[in-house]
């Protein structure tokens, strides 16, 4: 004789649908770097997080660091600093952005700069 927990929860694997994969979800953006509009993928959370490049496959990474302040028209939107590492050659630079509704603007130390949408 079954338990009913064990008929509950095999009903429930049907009903309730598989929560896919992180990778399953990514798909490829506009982003730009240094003005030009390249194909990438975005991956990671708020505070830390990895861009791939559809054209040539470079990866960055860009971490949040220190305290962000506020900025842009009427306070709305969030400055701060980033570091920013390749992680092909270990090369890491310190960089600003500004955090709109929708996308993330960066101008690194070396005079980059990435539009990532989100």
């Amino acid at each position: 004789m079954r338990s009913p927990l064990l008929a509950l929860c095999a009903v429930a694997a049907l009903v309730i649908p598989a929560i896919p994969s992180a990778h399953a979800q990514a798909a490829w953006q506009t982003c730009s770097f240094n003005g030009r509009s390249e194909a990438c993928l975005v991956a990671g959370g708020s505070t830390s997080f990895t861009v791939t490049f559809r054209s040539d496959g470079k990866q960055i990474e860009m971490e949040k660091v220190g305290e962000p302040w506020t900025c842009g028209q009427r306070d709305q939107e969030e400055c701060g600093k980033l570091l920013i590492t390749e992680p092909s050659n270990g090369r890491t630079t310190l960089a600003t952005y500004r955090q709109t509704s929708s996308a993330f603007l960066v101008r690194s130390e070396r005079g980059n700069t990435y539009t990532i949408p989100f």
